[in-house]
């Protein structure tokens, strides 16, 4: 059925979990009740969640990273009735009021922009969104997804992991991330496709054999720098990309990229609608039950939604808008750079500020640092402040917290 790195579960094994959960009460009385689970056991998690859709309750993932108190605090943001924290059999009881009506996948908003958002998606619309999105996947039932990102996040669960299984293939969870580990994995499957963050398709391409190459990649969550792009097309024979929102889940693929801010296709269970080249304005999606506006920027050209920025992380220099891509693409040009992110300060005086981190292999002074963005970039899209870092922190999903990078400038 699927593997957990080295351990082959089969459906006998999934059965046999079931009947453990069916001896134990909190767990088999799920219906009508929600149930977070923050657990670095994937096959125990994975045997839950198709456990209590089946006995018609909700499940709150919770990355297993998460320390206990963050876990307590997740649970009952999200009113969850108990909550299972690394262990089966020690439930942390949250809250004891009955809900009408469950049958839930719970997540939280990425909680970037502001106050993450708890987010119900019901068993019926991820079950409508795997059909449309099996049906736009330019791949067979021969290939083999290798899932090298959470499978607490919709991405590595439902797009990489329930997809793979239901058009007929057995996925491939990796939980060691050592990126040699995985390589030996993508040798010892050849016709595969990666599920995993850019920052780690990047590495991944950076440390692959001259004589090994990727057959397929899936990149999703942020735009990829393009000279991670054009390295990721040179060792592979595919990169697709797709893109949505935690309310709708995966709403577009595009089979082939190019371009890293063209998004893809919109999958058939939903409507796109967003700006025009000339005049960008907000994404929206239409599913059959409601319309979700994704606060992020982009158009829509010959049928590809392309994304251009979150729209609070776009960044107002003097009436002058500047993307972030924009700027970082430049910034890597730059040999010794080989990661950056811009992000924005406010100054109550002055207005917004372009400032950006970035990773290098050896020293630049700043002077050559803006040097190089003179030469190619606007006036206002140069960075004001520029710092060095050995890392970019990142959240558990791959992600980069722009508003978190930010604040205000003294």
């Amino acid at each position: 059925m699927f593997f957990v790195d080295d351990n082959y579960y089969t459906l006998d094994d999934i059965e046999k979990q079931f009947a453990v959960f069916e001896g134990i009460p909190y767990i088999k009385e799920c219906e009508n009740r929600r149930i977070a689970v923050c657990m670095s056991d994937a096959f125990q998690w994975l045997a839950l969640c198709f456990y209590v859709q089946r006995k018609g309750g909700s499940v709150v993932p919770i990355h297993s990273s998460t320390p206990r108190e963050g876990a307590i605090r997740l649970a009952t943001l999200t009113h969850s009735h108990i909550l299972l924290f690394q262990s089966l059999h020690m439930p942390l009881h949250i809250s004891t009021t009955e809900n009408k009506r469950e049958g839930f996948l719970i997540q939280m908003s990425s909680g970037t922009t502001g106050t993450p958002k708890v987010i119900e998606r019901s068993w019926e619309s991820i079950e409508e969104e795997l059909t449309s999105y099996v049906e736009a996947l330019p791949i067979d039932a021969e290939t083999t997804s290798i899932v090298a990102c959470p499978v607490t996040h919709s991405y590595g669960l439902i797009s990489g992991f329930l997809a793979c299984l239901k058009r007929g293939a057995e996925p491939i969870i990796i939980t060691n991330m050592n990126p040699k580990y995985i390589l030996k994995k993508l040798e010892q499957y050849p016709n595969h496709i990666v599920y995993a963050a850019p920052v780690l398709l990047h590495t991944l391409a950076c440390f692959l054999p001259s004589s090994q190459m990727f057959h397929s990649v899936m990149t999703s969550g942020t735009v990829m720098p393009t000279n991670w792009l054009e390295l990721l097309n040179k060792k592979s024979s595919r990169v697709l990309q797709q893109y949505g929102c935690s309310e709708a889940g995966c709403v577009a693929i595009h089979p082939g990229v190019q371009d890293a801010k063209e998004m893809g296709y919109s999958l058939s269970h939903v409507k796109v609608e967003a700006g025009s080249i000339d005049m960008p304005a907000e994404i929206v999606i239409h599913t059959a039950m409601n319309t979700i506006s994704t606060k992020d920027l982009g158009y829509i050209e010959n049928g590809v939604v392309s994304f251009l920025s979150r729209m609070d992380d776009m960044i107002n220099v003097a009436g002058l808008n500047v993307y972030p891509a924009e700027v970082e693409n430049t910034l890597m040009t730059e040999p010794r750079i080989v990661e950056a992110v811009v992000y924005k300060k406010e100054n109550p005086l002055s207005g917004e500020r372009v400032c950006v981190q970035y990773v290098a292999t050896g020293h630049i002074d700043e002077g050559e640092i803006r040097e190089w963005c003179r030469e190619r970039l606007a006036p206002h899209q140069i960075p004001v402040e520029i710092i060095r870092v050995d890392e970019i922190e990142k959240l558990p999903n791959g992600k980069i917290s722009r508003k978190k990078l930010g604040g205000f400038i003294s």
